[in-house]
């Protein structure tokens, strides 16, 4: 699963498979970028799954944020996003909002998850699809690893989704969160104190701006995406404040697929 940023902004499938939403209002465009739609999406989906998540999915609400992504954004309207932080949390938002949208599509529902991430889609008025989305945050923001904590595409496997859309001038309170949310999901650290082995989410192996090199690799995500405060001091205790003393291992992660069109069994 390691990232290889490559062919910025392009796609393995035909463009065009996806039609793009119904085209937002005129003048949408001359109004600040609201992200109500996604946030009342991923609450509901933290709080009552996605049945409920779904039912306001197929209200209409999130197919007019998702028209309202495919016909501005940076490039387009950039008079809207001043801001590094800004194009940022739109890249994201775009990811989010999309990765729940083609889980629920019927006709996807054969593809896996790594499919799901080829599939086109548009964006700010171009063709691009998840996994490009991911390279081009990689690309803008090397130096933040803990934006691919955002960035589950929907695997079951993965990080957790945001309970809200993602905004610039929340951006450093929302990424520590996120990643607070992260460290202490079940599975993304174990440790095997006897056995001197620490384990960490396979997932990781899709961020970047990390050492290559274990264990300095997983000394930094120790930092970055920090486990429950006992297991820490557990994890230092056993394996060094280095974790010199210990073999990194990657968690296996369950790629099956967290979303589901309605009516589809898992």
């Amino acid at each position: 699963m390691a990232l290889v940023v490559v062919g910025l902004w392009s796609c393995h499938a035909l463009p065009g498979q996806l039609p793009a939403p119904a085209a937002a209002p005129d003048w949408a465009s001359a109004l600040p970028a609201t992200h109500e739609a996604l946030s009342a999406a991923l609450a509901a989906l933290s709080a009552g799954g996605q049945s409920q998540a779904s039912s306001l999915a197929r209200g209409g609400a999130l197919r007019g944020y998702l028209a309202d992504l495919a016909q501005r954004g940076p490039l387009s309207h950039p008079e809207l996003f001043p801001t590094d932080e800004s194009v940022l949390a739109y890249l994201v938002d775009a990811h989010v909002a999309w990765a729940f949208a083609l889980g629920q599509a019927s006709r996807f529902s054969k593809l896996g998850v790594d499919g799901l991430r080829e599939e086109p889609i548009t964006i700010d008025g171009r063709i691009s699809c998840l996994r490009a989305l991911m390279e081009e945050l990689a690309w803008r923001a090397p130096w933040e690893p803990r934006l691919a904590l955002f960035l589950n595409a929907g695997w079951r496997g993965g990080p957790p989704l945001p309970t809200s859309a993602v905004e610039g001038r929340s951006l450093d309170w929302q990424l520590t969160l996120q990643a607070e949310r992260c460290g202490r999901s079940s599975g993304f650290w174990t440790l095997d104190a006897p056995g001197k082995r620490l384990g960490v989410s396979a997932y990781t192996e899709l961020m970047w701006g990390l050492p290559n090199s274990q264990p300095a690799r997983a000394r930094r995500l120790l930092d970055l995406v920090p486990p429950p405060d006992a297991l820490r001091e557990a994890v230092i205790a056993a394996c060094g404040a280095s974790l010199q003393h210990c073999v990194v291992v990657p968690t296996p992660l369950d790629t099956s697929r967290l979303f589901t069109p309605p009516g589809v069994r898992r």
